[in-house]
């Protein structure tokens, strides 16, 4: 019930890339009341990673997170953070759906598939 953006260097999401329904719509950032939950991502996306808290240099490769159930627009949250971030990742923004529309979990192996076609 999750799906997860990534930066990988690789192409920006296009709109054929969108799988899910439209959450609200008709607000200058896409959505109608989620304002909350966009600023959160952005402020996860922002925060220090480990690679970071240990000293290491920050490589700017973030993985967020959005949980909720089938039909709660988390995918249409996703895709607007990602479209709204797109402009701090000049190398790309991958997406990975870890379940179908209807909740069932997508195989690890789908998943890892999926990732390594879009990376071309």
């Amino acid at each position: 019930m999750t799906d997860q953006a990534v930066h990988t260097g690789g192409p920006a999401p296009s709109a054929g890339a969108v799988d899910g329904g439209v959450d609200g719509g008709g607000a200058a950032d896409g959505l109608l009341g989620r304002r909350r939950e966009l600023d959160r991502l952005r402020a996860d996306a922002e925060r220090a990673g480990l690679d970071a808290l240990s000293g290491s240099p920050s490589s700017r490769c973030r993985v967020l997170l959005v949980a909720g159930r089938p039909g709660s627009g988390r995918t249409a949250l996703a895709e607007e953070f990602a479209r709204q971030a797109a402009a701090d990742y000049p190398d790309g923004i991958l997406r990975a759906r870890l379940s179908d529309p209807d909740g069932t979990p997508v195989p690890t192996e789908r998943t890892a598939r999926d990732l390594l076609r879009a990376l071309a």
